[in-house]
């Protein structure tokens, strides 16, 4: 996976965004073993929904539940895609069995 660091992508206050597979990474942000399986994780969900359809759904669930908690953080930490996302990234096998659309199993 591409990762290029640079001072304007992503926002103040993350590590790192993942564009069409490619990560932008905050310069001055260092990425671990986990972060890189945490954005393996995304490029699958966006392959299996073929890409702009992931991002659409990404930002309507966001907007979802940021009405629902009425916390910026709270909302991205609770789309089914972060949580997949957490939950596995420690794991670095999980991307050989993963079942395409798990994002939507996940409790």
């Amino acid at each position: 996976m591409k990762a290029i660091y640079n001072k304007v992508i992503p926002f103040k206050g993350y590590k790192c965004v993942n564009l069409f597979g490619v990560l932008f990474v905050r310069e001055g942000c260092t990425m671990r073993a986990e972060d890189y399986n945490h954005e393996a994780i995304h490029t699958a969900q966006m392959k299996e929904l073929l890409y702009v359809p992931f991002y659409l759904l990404y930002v309507l669930e966001w907007l979802w539940h940021l009405v629902r908690l009425r916390d910026t953080k709270a909302a991205y930490r609770s789309t089914s895609f972060e949580r997949e996302a957490y939950a596995h990234q420690s794991n670095a096998d999980y991307l050989k069995t993963r079942k395409k659309f798990n994002q939507y199993k996940m409790q």
